[in-house]
This record gives structure tokens, C-alpha cells and sequence, in this order.
């Protein structure tokens, strides 16, 4: 019997010792946002490999989660083990959720033909344009009372680079797109290579926008969150997104 005790006192008291050293776990959800976040990318991408990298420093396990766009908003909303989602900004952050402090900041505008530029000098001067948006992006906020007139003639795509292809080929006359990602794309895509030189971004923007996570108005979510803002800093991010693109360009498209 004593035996036994002992066994079981050693069993038993290591998978405590493991589980009570093993780190604590973070959840967010995120889209498909290369070379920032993708799922086939080693660590998720050059931000969720940041982001990993932060919590990983404060003794927590970050994991991400990739959905489409509407999904992953969904999903962040409605799962109970979910923490946050990312990217977000404060003009449509979903109701109970918290905005972390600023990770990013970044321009929201009008790719256009070189051939071809809008000219506009308010909002409602982009009404007489086919123009093309991603499922699930949120349009600036500067737009939503022509959206809720249905003012706006949209069609949506899939990704940013499909909108792009058919902006060049004419089947939109602009696409809504954040300046960031449309010089990524320009850049290093290889379906957009071939027409590099027929796109342009607007000068004039529709919104600057000031991205951070959304995080959980919940226990767990305000721990997550008050983590990440003691340990967020912008230097810190911005090295680590160059070092990561830098190690893995290999693998970057």
C-alpha cells in the first residue's frame, strides 16, 4: 500500500509540476494578410511570429487561428476559447471586444489605373465608379452613409489580388485597399507582375487608420490584452517583422 502511495505521489505530482509549469495559452483569430499573417508561412507570418514572440517572453503560448475574413470576426465573437482577432481599428471594432494600443498605422484608399485616375474631391464623387472591395472588409467610415443609401456600386472578391487583376483588365474602375498591402503586393506578388506599371495608389486618402488586436471583454481577454500592452512596443515590433521578413524571404511570395 505504501508502495502505491509513493507511485502514485510521483505520477501524479510530476503531471502537476508540468502542468503548473506549462505556459498559458492566448487564442486569436486572424485572415490571410501576406507576408503579415498566413497560415503556410513558417510562424504564421512576420506579425503572428511578433506576436508569438511577445507572449512567448511573458511565459504564454500564442496560438492563431486562420478563417476568412467574416469568419474569423464570427468566430472571435462566438467561440468561448477565443481571446481576440486581428487586424482591428476602433471605427469598427466589434461590440464587447477592447482595441489594444496601436500596432500599425496605415493609409485605406483608391487603387486606380495609371491610365486612368479617379478624380474625386469628395466621397460622393467615387458613386459613378465600378469599384472593387474584399468580402468581408469593412469600408472607411467616411463611406458608410453612401453605403447605407446603397449608393456605391461594390462587387466583392476574394482577395486583394483578384480585385487588383480585374482593376487592371478594366472590369473595375478603382479597388478599395490599404496602402501597405497594395505596395506588398506590388512588389513581390507574381500574379500582379505583369502589370506593375498599370497600377498606381491615389494620392488622396479615404481614411488613416490605426491598427491593433481586438481583444475579449473577459477575464481571460483583459489578461491578454493588459499583457500585450505592457509588452508591445513599436521598435520592437517593426525589428522583429524586418527580421522575420528577412529569414524567411525565401519562402515569401
Amino acid at each position: 500500500m505504501f508502495s502505491w502511495i509513493i507511485i502514485s505521489n510521483l505520477i501524479f505530482g510530476s503531471s502537476f509540476a508540468v502542468a503548473a509549469n506549462s505556459p498559458k495559452e492566448v487564442l486569436l483569430m486572424t485572415f490571410e494578410l501576406p507576408p503579415f499573417a498566413k497560415e503556410s508561412l513558417p510562424d504564421g507570418g512576420a506579425a503572428v511570429a511578433a506576436f508569438k514572440e511577445l507572449y512567448r517572453k511573458e511565459g504564454y503560448n500564442l496560438k492563431v487561428s486562420f478563417a476568412p475574413v467574416i469568419r474569423a470576426k464570427k468566430q472571435a465573437a462566438e467561440r468561448a476559447d477565443v481571446d481576440g482577432y486581428f487586424p482591428a481599428v476602433s471605427e469598427n471594432i466589434q461590440k464587447n471586444f477592447i482595441l489594444s494600443r496601436t500596432v500599425h498605422v496605415s493609409t485605406w484608399g483608391v487603387a486606380e489605373r495609371a491610365d486612368r485616375p479617379v478624380i474625386w474631391r469628395d466621397v460622393s464623387d467615387l458613386k459613378k465608379y465600378r469599384i472593387g472591395n474584399v468580402v468581408g472588409y469593412d469600408l472607411a467610415a467616411v463611406l458608410w452613409p453612401l453605403q447605407k443609401e446603397k449608393a456605391l456600386d461594390i462587387e466583392e472578391a476574394a482577395s486583394d489580388e483578384l480585385n487588383l487583376l480585374k482593376l487592371a483588365k478594366g472590369r473595375l474602375d478603382l479597388v478599395f485597399i490599404d496602402s501597405a498591402v497594395f505596395n506588398r503586393l506590388m512588389q513581390t506578388n507574381e500574379q500582379l507582375k505583369g502589370i506593375k506599371k498599370k497600377l498606381q495608389f491615389n494620392p488622396k486618402p479615404l481614411q488613416v487608420y490605426q491598427y491593433g488586436v481586438a481583444f475579449k471583454n473577459s477575464p481571460n481577454g483583459k489578461e491578454a490584452l493588459r499583457i500585450f500592452n505592457a509588452s508591445f512596443t513599436e521598435a520592437g515590433y517593426n525589428s522583429a517583422v524586418e527580421s522575420y521578413l528577412h529569414k524567411n524571404k525565401a519562402f515569401l511570395p
